[in-house]
């Protein structure tokens, strides 16, 4: 049954490479990094948009979402991008490299399972679902790698290879800086010289890039500042308060303030980064579908129906395309569409718990 499920996830994403990538334009700004590094040049020292790499633009450059900032993602992802450019600089080929993101993830939550005892089938909650294929084999998002290597970690640490978990978990921060969040509580338990690994990775990653100096952090700057799309959580804090500074405050002190109770408690730590996922997700400003894939295949092993419903209904926030122009400054996203998702979910997340308790994953020991 799992060799089917396996050789079934692979059709399902060679079909969607048939797929162009037309609900999201971020494709093109992984190829722009990798062009750029092809060209011998940093892809953090200027944005698209600069004239300095006029020479570097091809026709596609055209459809880079805000060309005028600097790219975001990490030194693991910039080395992606450039291998995957000098594979096949088509689009297609950065959709086949996010496939392959997505498919060892799948292999990686399988060994997870095979680990903790659990039904292999729970496999296929992750390896077919409709919204991990989509956005890595038709969207192109690379996601995916990230995911293997917090997965990768997972694994490590069940099998009592530490240093390897904490290695991967600081290859996942390389990718997007999401895994951070599970260092805390990942590290607690661990030697002091595991930190000190994991941070000294992370610094060895970005040192081939220093020529961008502290360039490196303006696009974060502009992501917090400026983007929401999609909130649940905070769409509440936000409307209750009616300032939006004022609603990422009690955001951030919510996430904290649950941190520093796992912190304090004796949860293990991959449940409770489990929990703290899901919940760092629900109050960002910024929830895009793909985002929404981060915590799937713990929620695969863990059954956890809430979180499978919202990836289920997580395609209706494309709904915002529906009838829209090619400016995206321009877009309005229906109010109706975060409840549509977020409602049917949390009622299956109250059912769940009431009847079966709460959904996580095993002890990692």
């Amino acid at each position: 049954m799992v060799m089917a499920i396996i050789l079934g996830a692979i059709l399902f994403r060679v079909v969607l490479l048939a797929v162009p990538p037309t609900l999201s334009d971020d494709i093109y700004r992984y190829r722009w990094d990798g062009r750029v590094q092809a060209a011998g040049l940093n892809p953090y020292t200027e944005p698209p948009a600069s004239p300095v790499l006029a020479a570097v633009r091809d026709p596609l450059w055209l459809r880079i979402n805000y060309p005028e900032i600097r790219t975001i993602y990490g030194p693991m992802a910039q080395w992606l991008f450039a291998l995957t450019y000098r594979i096949d600089g088509r689009l297609v080929g950065f959709q086949a490299m996010a496939a392959v993101g997505d498919l060892l993830g799948a292999l990686l939550l399988l060994a997870c399972l095979r680990r903790w005892g659990l039904p292999q089938w729970r496999v296929a909650l992750y390896a077919w679902s409709p919204l991990a294929a989509v956005e890595s084999a038709s969207n192109g998002h690379f996601d995916s790698w990230p995911i293997a290597a917090v997965l990768l970690a997972v694994w490590a640490g069940i099998a009592g290879k530490d240093l390897l978990a904490s290695s991967a978990l600081s290859a996942g921060v390389l990718f997007k800086t999401w895994p951070l969040l599970w260092a805390p509580l990942a590290l607690r338990r661990r030697p002091l010289w595991h930190a000190a690994v994991f941070g000294g990775l992370i610094f060895l990653g970005y040192l081939p890039f220093r020529s961008a100096g502290l360039g490196i952090l303006q696009p974060w700057l502009d992501y917090t500042g400026r983007w929401r799309f999609n909130d649940a959580g905070f769409f509440v804090l936000r409307s209750l308060t009616g300032s939006e500074p004022l609603a990422k405050g009690i955001a951030a002190a919510i996430g904290c303030a649950a941190l520093y109770y796992f912190w304090r408690g004796n949860e293990d730590p991959v449940r409770a980064n489990y929990w703290l996922l899901l919940l760092a997700i629900f109050l960002m400003p910024t929830i895009h579908p793909w985002y929404l894939l981060w915590p799937l295949p713990l929620a695969a092993a863990a059954l956890d129906l809430g979180w499978l419903t919202v990836t289920l209904l997580a395609p209706l926030s494309y709904w915002i395309l529906v009838g829209a122009g090619p400016d995206p400054n321009t877009w309005t996203e229906p109010t109706w569409v975060r409840f549509a998702i977020w409602l049917p979910a949390l009622a299956v997340w109250v059912w769940q718990a009431r009847v079966m308790g709460v959904a996580a994953p095993p002890s990692t020991r």
